[in-house]
């Protein structure tokens, strides 16, 4: 984990692997809803208006280490991702799987 990450509860049950400058890792328990994720990423931004949170529901399928930018992220991890808060849009994307 790197020395900016805060390994204690972000929001609600969410928890922050690792971040960047830029972007946090963030795993939050299964099934959680679109105002959780924004409510969680809200809170793991702080004030950087500049923040892009990735949201797994697996700590296995999230990578241990925060890349400095989003184009960094592996694909592998990408495609497992269930949601993206974009802090300076306010923003949430999700990215749950059309069954």
């Amino acid at each position: 984990m790197s020395a900016h990450a805060n390994p204690a509860a972000t929001s609600k049950q969410c928890t922050v692997k690792d971040r960047s400058e830029s972007l946090v890792i963030m795993v939050c328990p299964p099934h959680f809803d679109n105002t959780a994720w924004k409510d969680a990423g809200k809170a793991a931004c702080v004030s950087a208006l500049m923040c892009n949170v990735w949201i797994w529901e697996d700590a296995a399928k999230a990578p241990n280490k925060a890349p400095a930018t989003d184009s960094d992220l592996p694909k592998s991890h990408v495609a497992t991702a269930v949601a993206i808060w974009v802090n300076d849009s306010e923003s949430l994307i999700s990215l749950r799987k059309v069954k």
